[in-house]
């Protein structure tokens, strides 16, 4: 079965003075972890499912997310407010921490290879190279 078509990335001003101030910051955050797990997977091998949702998340959801917060009209935002019993930049900013969460835990798991790599060298080193002569 041939793979769906790619979807284009949603192009977003994340500066964007509708986006409340503290929205922008974790944006920025985002965008920056990002970047870092694309530096790790460049140097690690993650596993295809990885790489599709960190590109998905830069490409589609951060962007839409953003949007659909942009998109609805201040004076309904209130809606939002009487419907889950926080306001709609309350909302936009939990579901940006969770999808920060979602990055942390994998940039933790890309970290994991490299933070066995240094134990297994710090282990070899102790052994190779601390003398078990007590008169050394």
């Amino acid at each position: 079965m041939p793979a769906p078509p790619a979807v284009p990335p949603v192009e977003f001003d994340y500066e964007d003075d509708r986006i409340p101030t503290g929205a922008k910051e974790k944006v920025r955050r985002i965008l920056a972890c990002l970047k870092e797990v694309d530096a790790l997977m460049e140097r690690e091998q993650a596993p295809g499912f990885t790489q599709t949702d960190i590109r998905q998340m830069r490409e589609q959801h951060l962007p839409k997310l953003v949007r659909s917060y942009i998109d609805i009209p201040p004076a309904h935002r209130s809606e939002i407010f009487r419907k889950t019993g926080k306001s709609a930049s309350y909302v936009l900013e939990d579901s940006l921490d969770q999808m920060q969460a979602k990055i942390d835990e994998i940039m933790r798991n890309l970290a994991q290879h490299d933070l066995d790599a240094f134990t297994d060298n710090t282990r070899f080193i102790k052994e190779r190279y601390t003398s078990s002569n007590p008169f050394d």
